[in-house]
């Protein structure tokens, strides 16, 4: 059976948050660490997005200044592409990263060489929860907790930090942040960092189901970096301290033009997805009139292309702990059996498909259900349908029964 109708349960080799619950941020201090931990001081690094893929979210890592003056970075962030079955590992969304202890002001400097932003916040805790938090950060580097199962949206470099600052708040990091909502949902907030790359968001976008499409509260919308580096700044203690003690830019990139900009307020592409299909939908059919072998030739690889896609999403689907690909409606109109069509237009000149004009008629019922019963029909895949459904309908047997009549 599927994973997404029986999931797996799927063990985290260090959960954070369950080793945090039983750290006692309020214990006592000797006189020797008191005067240490006066000296020291904890800071949130942010780092913007990189050019690659796995960068375009930007980053989090604690910094410790210690009372020499060196400064160790906490970095949740580190993966190995040479672990035993690391890409076997990935397709099947078990990834695992690390947490490693480093030199900060080489790491910080990286940062800065590759024109990224870098920000820095000096946080605020009782002395007590300071010495805890360090202490914690010290055996988090130990092999044996070094290692744990990476998530996308629940568990990556900025929710260990967010985690780490709750825990240290007492709890009142989380409580505050739940209670605020974000205005968007997981598959909105991460829009905004790939939209400047239409294709490829489009598929990632396709991936995943409805899991990502629950509204978000700020706690929750702190996987982002920057909604981390932001939240830290706007909060503060129940007495009205604030977290944020001071705010350092190390580098701000907005106005060089090096890379894609985050929009402060999301946007919504869906138009741009349906102008798309629509041009794209027209255009089949007009170099069909004419044309219909090159029609074929555009239309099956088209569908090649999306019947790959459709494999790799039932794959996920069935054999995967990628849970965000879970009950996928996708998978009702783009699906294996896409194949069929494809090759059928690439070597056979058919002008028609009957697994198209069921694809169509899948999509329509879903369109009329998102507003007919909204409650149903939770998954946000309006982009997906809108960009599909005019080619696939270019393609479908609706086509045939109006030019046999029109003859």
């Amino acid at each position: 059976m599927a994973l997404s109708i029986y999931p797996s349960e799927i063990e985290q080799p260090f959960d954070s948050v369950k080793e945090l619950s039983v750290v006692d941020f309020s214990g006592e201090l000797a006189p020797n660490q008191e005067d240490w931990i006066d000296q020291t001081k904890i800071h949130l690094l942010t780092v913007g997005p990189g050019d690659p893929l796995y960068a375009w979210f930007g980053h989090s890592a604690l910094v410790i200044t210690q009372p020499s003056g060196g400064k160790v970075m906490y970095d949740w962030g580190i993966f190995d592409p040479n672990q035993p079955h690391f890409y076997l590992n990935f397709a099947l969304g078990r990834m695992y990263y690390y947490v490693v202890a480093s030199e900060a002001t080489w790491r910080i400097q990286d940062a800065i060489d590759e024109i990224r932003d870098v920000k820095l916040v000096e946080l605020s805790f009782p002395k007590e929860a300071k010495f805890a938090l360090i202490s914690f950060l010290q055996k988090n580097i130990q092999s044996e907790y070094s290692t744990y199962l990476y998530h996308f949206y629940y568990d990556n470099c900025s929710t260990r930090i967010r985690d780490i600052i709750n825990a240290a708040t007492g709890g009142d990091f989380q409580t505050w942040a739940e209670s605020k909502s974000a205005g968007a949902t997981l598959r909105n907030s991460a829009m905004q960092n790939m939209i400047h790359s239409p294709l490829i968001f489009w598929a990632l976008d396709f991936l995943q189901g409805k899991t990502i499409d629950a509204r978000l509260n700020r706690y929750d919308e702190m996987y982002l970096p920057e909604a981390l580096h932001q939240a830290v700044l706007d909060f503060t203690y129940p007495d009205g301290s604030e977290l944020a003690i001071s705010e350092e830019i190390l580098q701000d990139t907005k106005d060089l033009g090096v890379r894609f900009t985050v929009p402060v307020n999301p946007v919504s592409y869906d138009w741009v997805y349906g102008l798309s299909g629509l041009a794209i939908g027209v255009l089949l059919l007009t170099i069909g009139s004419k044309h219909p072998k090159s029609k074929g030739l555009l239309l099956g690889l088209i569908l090649l292309i999306l019947a790959v896609l459709g494999s790799l999403l039932l794959f996920m689907m069935s054999f995967s702990d990628m849970d965000m690909t879970y009950f996928n409606l996708n998978i009702l109109f783009v699906h294996p059996l896409l194949f069929i069509p494809a090759f059928t237009f690439l070597f056979h000149k058919k002008k028609t498909s009957k697994v198209l004009s069921f694809s169509v008629l899948v999509m329509v019922i879903l369109l009329v259900g998102r507003l007919i019963i909204p409650v149903l029909f939770v998954q946000d895949n309006l982009k997906i349908i809108l960009l599909l459904l005019p080619i696939f309908y270019s393609g479908s047997t609706f086509q045939s029964r109006r030019n046999s009549i029109g003859r």
